[in-house]
């Protein structure tokens, strides 16, 4: 009889443990393919109403997420970069929004890299946006606005907290990850460009404050992409990531009088190394660089003390950028 109940005992134990190793696999597999399922994240995507709207007779339910990038692509971007219709600039608009309901910033392997390459097409609007403090675009960011036209061309906003997360999203992949930063980051070196030598002091400050902003939203997205993966994935998107972000650098370095944009950033992207650990955290001084190579190469050449406070600011104006990412992605 004891012998029997310690048989019974045994195979209890046996299921139980069998079970609990079912239980683990299924999570694993959930954690391994969930956050990509291609029935939620591209299935969300594809019967958002937005969506629905932007592709209009070119929408179909049955739609591949390859299809369904492409179409977008080419529905929110034309001929020319950074050029734009209304209905483009409309259609960008409203696959934001769409991207940015997504839940848990999950969006579609498939669909990550496309619209992060329309997007970026899309920098002047996205950099003013995360400045937080452009007039025109906050005027323009509620739900019910619109893109709009002026002498400037054609532009769209959002909200800052609608925006981060949409760039989250399509941060999952490195690549997207490095094409964006690297088009905001030419923004802010063309604004820094616009400064002439012998500036006013609200001048310069205001353009460090307008570069240093968005450089910390940028920040503060790679970190929360990284906050969930493990040391071997994380070292792999850094490397991913910044080996993208320096490719963009115009090849040779272009004149400053030619290209003060492209010669802004490709002095400062020569300095950062993909496979060094601390690759991400010299990007945090993304600004600062930008500034002296900027007092260098326009002829500005400030003084010492000047540099200095001036690149305390951009150091506190990006910490706080990436403060106000890091409240736009939690919950």
């Amino acid at each position: 009889m004891a012998a029997a109940r310690t048989s019974r005992r045994t195979a209890v134990t046996v299921v139980i443990a069998a079970l609990a190793v079912a239980a683990a696999a299924g999570l694993g597999l959930w954690w391994t393919l969930g956050r990509d399922d291609p029935d939620r994240d591209c299935a969300g995507l594809r019967a958002d109403d937005r969506v629905r709207t932007v592709l209009g007779a070119a929408w179909r339910s049955d739609l591949p997420c390859t299809d369904l990038a492409d179409r977008l692509h080419r529905a929110t971007t034309g001929d020319q970069p950074g050029v734009h219709t209304l209905e483009q600039a409309r259609a960008m608009r409203a696959v934001v929004l769409a991207l940015s309901d997504s839940k848990d910033h999950h969006v579609h392997p498939d669909v990550r890299r496309p619209l992060a390459e329309a997007l970026a097409d899309y920098a002047a609007d996205t950099h003013a946006v995360l400045t937080l403090v452009n007039d025109p675009y906050n005027a323009h960011a509620e739900p019910s606005s619109d893109a709009w036209q002026d002498d400037q061309g054609v532009h769209f906003a959002v909200r800052q907290r609608e925006l981060v997360p949409a760039l989250r999203g399509l941060s999952e992949d490195p690549a997207a990850y490095g094409l964006l930063r690297a088009a905001d980051q030419r923004q802010a070196a063309a604004g820094l460009a616009t400064v002439k030598p012998n500036p006013p002091d609200a001048q310069i400050e205001d353009q460090v404050g307008l570069a240093a902003m968005p450089a910390g939203a940028y920040d503060g997205i790679a970190a929360d992409v990284l906050r969930e993966r493990g040391t071997d994935s994380a070292q792999a998107w850094q490397k991913d990531a910044l080996s993208r972000l320096r490719s963009s650098k115009a090849d040779p370095v272009p004149d400053y009088a030619t290209d003060p944009a492209g010669h802004l950033t490709a002095g400062c992207l020569d300095r950062i190394d993909p496979a060094s650990a601390s690759g991400l955290v010299q990007l945090q001084s993304q600004t600062v660089c930008l500034l002296n190579r900027w007092s260098a190469s326009s002829g500005a050449n400030l003084d010492e003390q000047k540099l200095g406070v001036l690149g305390d600011r951009a150091l506190n104006t990006t910490d706080t950028g990436r403060q106000e990412a890091k409240k736009a992605l939690t919950p």
